[in-house]
């Protein structure tokens, strides 16, 4: 996994082919991910719908994290990319050392705030008497991958911008594999096998959801190790430098911010929007929690080619910015996108085809499976905005404008999927269904308003 940073504006021989090879390895690491999730949910699925809450209960605060770990990621990663572009080596090399200084105290600080209030937080998501120290245990445990998460994400993100996308992929495959491992060793009791007159026991430590959340801790932590070990002992014209003295350079922590604010500011609107979407879901009960969790979880097939091909228009607008070859830039988010916006089609009509055999893969509660079917045959409409959303999104922080996704988020998320759910639910008593049916419109109108910011040029300018 030897780091090998590059200007990637002519890694193929055309434009298409140019993005494909970015894309690919993010895509499979999604399958990785995807996997991931399948797996931790159907694992703490066979429990029942009282784990599978407990664990999606907390889901917009681990978004509100993940959320914050973005915004770092993006301050630092879109600035080695327009370094790598410009051919200004020296400064990319002081970003990505000041990026894992830097990642190293927010991911402690994210640590120390949300255990200090594990506590609190499951009963003010609205967690039922019979999820509530599910929810605290798992959430207590998960804390702690925050620190590497944080690391993990930010020097990840540094590696796509320099043009290398395999490193990540191979690391946090490795690690998700891992992860169910440990998963099958953490969350059930006991197995006794019986092979003729003998019976082994495989020790199981049979925490339950809580065991759930140290697969995920322990994971992170190995995919954490495998990034770092190649940026730190890289060959390459850049490489993470841990000798000598350190200082942060202000124009780079201040160019950071303002990448990255922008992207924090977006992704907290986002989570308090999710935290009250599904606050609204709750009151619903513990099916509707149940089924809310497992169809977003199953929703995630979705990201598989947006996020590639997002990472790929980050990588390639931004690089293309600090060559001064805007238009060159456009094309590449153009081609992103497209792609971006056959393959999630595709995923659209699976997810509507398929829709109730994908929720009976977490759950065995035939009305959780029913009523999650519904859900996925909603969402499955959303793909094609979705997919603008993602990838114009990604291009237009690649060029430096993360402003306006914030934006687009504040209304999508707050003027349109949030005020409709509260009109569906409270004003005209629907059911969960239409809660999704809100999400829709948000995607919808995020995909067509990025689409047309990104095309205007007006980031350059």
């Amino acid at each position: 996994m030897a780091t090998q940073p590059v200007n990637v504006l002519e890694l193929g021989k055309t434009p298409s082919a140019t993005v494909l090879k970015l894309s690919w390895p993010t895509i499979l690491e999604q399958i990785a991910f995807t996997v991931l999730n399948f797996s931790d949910t159907a694992m703490v699925g066979v429990l029942g719908a009282a784990c599978t809450a407990a664990v999606g209960i907390t889901a917009p605060v681990l978004w509100l994290v993940n959320g914050i770990i973005a915004a770092v990621s993006v301050g630092f990663s879109v600035q080695v990319a327009q370094d790598v572009g410009a051919g200004e080596m020296d400064r990319a090399s002081s970003v990505i050392r000041q990026a894992f200084v830097f990642s190293l105290l927010s991911g402690a600080l994210l640590t120390v705030v949300c255990l200090l209030l594990s506590p609190t937080l499951p009963a003010l998501m609205g967690a039922e008497d019979e999820v509530l120290p599910l929810a605290r245990q798992y959430f207590g445990v998960v804390c702690f991958s925050f620190f590497f998460n944080c690391l993990e994400t930010v020097m990840a993100a540094t590696l796509r911008c320099m043009g290398n996308t395999r490193t990540p992929m191979t690391a946090n495959t490795i690690a998700i594999f891992l992860n169910i491992l440990l998963n099958w060793l953490l969350i059930f009791p006991p197995l006794t096998l019986h092979l003729g007159e003998k019976a082994i026991v495989i020790p199981r430590a049979n925490m339950g959801p809580a065991g759930a959340a140290l697969g995920t801790v322990l994971s992170i932590a190995a995919a954490t190790i495998l990034i770092l070990i190649p940026l730190v002992r890289g060959k390459g014209e850049l490489k993470l430098n841990l000798s000598g003295k350190f200082s942060f350079d202000l124009p780079v922590l201040g160019r950071a911010a303002f990448l990255g604010i922008p992207v924090a500011l977006e992704r907290i609107t986002m989570s308090l929007g999710q935290a009250v979407y599904l606050r609204i879901v709750s009151t619903m009960g513990t099916t509707a929690v149940a089924a809310h969790h497992l169809a977003v979880q199953a929703e995630s097939l979705s990201y598989l080619p947006s996020f590639g091909f997002s990472v790929a228009a980050t990588t390639l607008v931004g690089q293309s910015v600090g060559a001064s070859q805007p238009e060159r830039g456009l094309n590449f988010g153009r081609i992103a996108a497209n792609m971006g916006l056959i393959c999630m089609s595709v995923t659209g009509v699976l997810l509507f085809v398929l829709s109730a055999p994908i929720i009976s893969l977490f759950t065995r509660d035939a009305a959780v499976i029913a009523l999650g079917g519904s859900l996925l045959r909603v969402v499955a409409f959303a793909q094609p905005g979705e997919a603008w959303a993602e990838i114009y999104t990604g291009a237009l922080r690649g060029a430096g404008d993360s402003r306006w996704p914030f934006y687009i988020n504040l209304v999508g998320v707050w003027g349109i999927r949030v005020l409709l759910a509260v009109i569906f639910v409270f004003g005209f008593g629907l059911g969960l269904q239409w809660v999704w049916v809100a999400m829709l419109a948000d995607l919808t109108f995020r995909g067509i308003v990025c689409r047309r910011r990104f095309l205007r040029q007006s980031w350059y300018r």
